[in-house]
Parts: structure tokens; sequence; C-alpha cells
């Protein structure tokens, strides 16, 4: 999953790998620390695979070394922004990764990832709202644990009022793919 974001970010510039690192931790959901005991050898890896290489840049009193991103490179990420993404433990961190590389692939693939991920945020709600639904029936006649069932209610709630933002904010973006993709057809004709 490293991988796509590493990938993604080297399509707008060559970064250290210091860089990168940051990048990654601030785009991981929880957001965590990543050590360089895991980045560098994830960089090292992708050189191994040609998807990068590394530039020594020489005015640098360090010979600072900056990833760059190949022609293999651009291809691989191309695959990676156009894969499904596997519904598990790590899908929020893959599609914000897919997110901060959308600049790198052609309307009709950014469409297909907004779609791909609406459609699991409102899995996300409807399964949140059955079991809010449920715990409601429990509290009406259930007075004894009436506090611990608001509680957990409560909780529900912000778990869908999440969803919700998210599913308004995809909305948001695709239609700005889509007014983008008719002023480009108008300048096209």
């Amino acid at each position: 999953m490293y991988e796509l974001l590493i990938l993604g970010m080297l399509t707008s510039r060559d970064m250290s790998g210091y860089k990168l690192r940051g990048i990654l931790e601030s785009s991981l959901v929880p957001r965590r620390e990543i050590s360089n005991g895991v980045m560098y050898p994830l960089l090292q890896k992708l050189a191994a695979h040609g998807y990068i290489e590394f530039k020594v840049i020489e005015k640098n009193h360090r010979n600072k070394k900056l990833a760059h991103l190949t022609e293999l490179g651009a291809k691989r990420f191309t695959e990676l922004m156009a894969e499904p993404v596997a519904q598990d433990a790590k899908r929020e961190s893959i599609f914000r990764f897919k997110f901060r590389g959308m600049a790198g692939v052609d309307p009709a693939t950014q469409l297909q990832i907004f779609n791909e991920y609406a459609n699991s945020v409102q899995a996300d709600l409807q399964a949140y709202q059955a079991v809010h639904d449920h715990l409601q029936t429990l509290m009406d006649n259930d007075p004894d644990n009436r506090d611990h069932l608001r509680w957990a209610i409560r909780s529900l709630n912000l778990s869908i009022s999440i969803c919700q933002a998210k599913q308004r904010w995809v909305e948001k973006c695709r239609q700005e793919i889509n007014q983008n993709r008719g002023k480009t057809n108008e300048e096209a004709n």
C-alpha cells in the first residue's frame, strides 16, 4: 500500500526519503509514524524493481539523494490506481493514498475511484444505521440500560455523520471532475 502513495507523490516531483516519509505518515489513517527501517528498505525495493531511481544533488554538501519516478514506475502507479480496493482495515488509507495521486490519472479513473469509495462509504453508512436503529429499539424497550445504549447510539451518530460528510465530499469532487471534463470537451470542439 505504501508503494501507491510513494509512486503517486513522485509523479509531481523528485523527493527525498525524508520528505516521502513525512507525507506517508500524514496520509495514514489513523496517522502513525514510519521508521527509517521501514522507509528506506521500501525505497530500495522500488529501485530494485525499476520503479524509481536515485539522483544525487551534488550542490548539496551532503550529496542528498532524491527519488525520481521512472517510466516503469509511472506505469506501475497507473496500474495501482486502477486496482480495486479491498474491503479491509487498510481501505481508508489506500483510498486516501489514491486521492493524493489523482492528478496522475485521467478523469475516467478518477471517477472510478470516487464511485468505488462512495459505494464503500454507503455500505458503512447502512451498517451503522442498522445497528443504530437496533439499539434505538432496545433503548425504547429496556429502561434499565438506557444510559449505556444512549452512549452507544451517540458513538454511532458520530460514525454516521462522518460517512455523510464523506458522501458530500465525494459528490462535490465528482461534480468538479464532470465540470472540468465538460470544459475540456467544449475547448476541443
